[in-house]
């Protein structure tokens, strides 16, 4: 849905980190850590295909806003922490559960605080996004959660979430869209800037017109066309890291 096989992989494979979650499921997870860390922490929610080496490769990005990034496999409960290879298999979002995705998160979060103090934050791409977004209406103690290109609709075990889902958001949100996706209709921005605004969240919702569903994804993969939007993203997340720091 959000990436394809044409991505940069490494020759060798990331070392993963192996989390449990409180249920006692495991699951692989991989960390980049910042190189001139601003003590942000930042927990990464992959797209449909869960933690391949694209994702991998998109913590290492993060961590150049300054945060510590964690990047968490969601199919690890069924598949085993190590068990998945590279190549996407659309058979293991049947498996998908969102408030499985949550608990998981929340070990995640649980690991990042244990290696020190400073913010906390979600973030996402696609159903990533939209994972992110629904991780602020939970108690985890997040500073923020980051949806960009949020597909809301329904997966696997979970239904789409409601349009009103963002007014039992409580946490600082940026929101980031394509003008021209074809994946996420114009009404999940309308309805997110809507109903955090009528519960008074800080929040900043952008839309980039004309571009299509993970602009930014694809600029950082060398894709052309995308540049100039992909940058200005990349700095509004680099503030909303920062700014909370």
């Amino acid at each position: 849905m959000c990436l394809d096989g044409d991505a940069p992989t490494s020759s060798a494979p990331d070392p993963l980190i192996d989390l449990t979650s409180a249920d006692g499921s495991r699951f692989g997870a991989y960390l980049a850590g910042a190189e001139e860390p601003t003590g942000a922490r930042l927990v990464l929610l992959p797209d449909v295909g869960g933690m391949r080496a694209p994702f991998r490769n998109l913590a290492r990005r993060f961590a150049r806003t300054g945060a510590d990034v964690l990047v968490i496999d969601y199919y690890g409960r069924t598949l085993g922490p190590g068990a998945r290879g590279e190549e996407y298999d659309p058979a293991i979002n049947d498996s998908f559960d969102r408030e499985l995705v949550l608990a998981d998160l929340a070990a995640a979060v649980a690991h990042l605080r244990a290696a020190g103090d400073g913010p906390v934050y979600a973030a996402g791409f696609c159903i990533g996004g939209a994972n992110a977004l629904y991780a602020g209406t939970a108690d985890l103690g997040l500073a923020g959660v980051i949806g960009i290109c949020p597909y809301v609709g329904a997966m696997g075990a979970s239904a789409a979430l409601p349009d009103d889902f963002g007014s039992g958001i409580r946490v600082p949100v940026l929101g980031l869209f394509g003008g021209a996706d074809t994946e996420v209709p114009a009404s999940v921005h309308e309805n997110l800037e809507r109903h955090l605004a009528a519960v008074d969240v800080p929040h900043e919702i952008v839309v980039y017109p004309g571009q299509p569903h993970g602009f930014i994804e694809w600029d950082h993969f060398g894709r052309d066309g995308h540049a100039e939007a992909a940058a200005d993203a990349w700095a509004r997340i680099a503030a909303f890291l920062k700014g909370r720091s």
